[in-house]
């Protein structure tokens, strides 16, 4: 998996290309939490991401906990296989509508 790390400001924006699963989560986690100091929005872009497991789901809730009540996190261009992830779990409402 590659990941692209944008910060603007008080965003942070992760851009996912490939597989997200058990292998690679512990780099997903290192890249995002070394990055909050300061971040009030994290941005997910899964364009390019073609598969989740539970794993990053749970990073993924981690770290909009970690983001407090007045953080946002979302997740944009999630297609597919990875859509399907957050719908079943029920957590879809991090998904920005398209």
């Amino acid at each position: 998996m590659k990941i692209i790390k944008t910060v603007n400001e008080s965003n942070l924006i992760l851009e996912l290309d490939g597989k997200l699963d058990a292998r690679n989560a512990p780099e997903f986690r290192r890249c995002a939490e070394s990055s909050l100091d300061g971040i009030t929005t994290i941005t997910l872009n899964f364009a390019k991401l073609t598969y989740m497991s539970s794993v990053g789901l749970s990073i993924i809730l981690t770290l909009k906990k970690k983001l407090g009540p007045k953080g946002t996190l979302q997740i944009i261009n999630a297609r597919g296989l990875v859509r399907e992830v957050f719908e079943i779990s029920g957590f879809d409402d991090l998904l920005v509508k398209e």
